[in-house]
């Protein structure tokens, strides 16, 4: 699973993970989230906490290459739920907080 909002999300990520699952995540609102400890060591699920500005520059490279050739392929991408103007930018964000579209929200620039 990859995990956006740790914070947010750790208790539920906690109890929808099989055995032996795992968590990567790059984001959190609390620089300090409580950590549901025994439900995951039941579990023996593993943490991964990456930094995307601390990955070597191969792995970016490798990553972009995949994406690339997952696109070549005819994947068609993600799918986008709505476009906002940047003059809307507030309902964008109002958008994704409140869940309101599935797919991803852009905001064109």
């Amino acid at each position: 699973m990859i995990e956006v909002a740790f914070h947010a999300n750790i208790k539920i990520d906690a109890e929808l993970l099989a055995l032996g699952g795992s968590i990567a995540t790059y984001a959190t609102g609390d620089p300090a989230p409580s950590i549901p400890f025994w439900p995951l060591v039941f579990k023996n699920i593993s943490l991964f906490f990456l930094g995307s500005d601390d990955f070597p520059a191969k792995a970016k490279t490798e990553a972009a290459r995949g994406l690339n050739e997952a696109l070549e392929a005819g994947w068609s991408g993600f799918e986008i739920g709505k476009s906002f103007t940047l003059q809307s930018i507030a309902a964008a964000h109002e958008a994704v907080e409140g869940r309101q579209e599935t797919g991803r929200v852009i905001v064109k620039v």
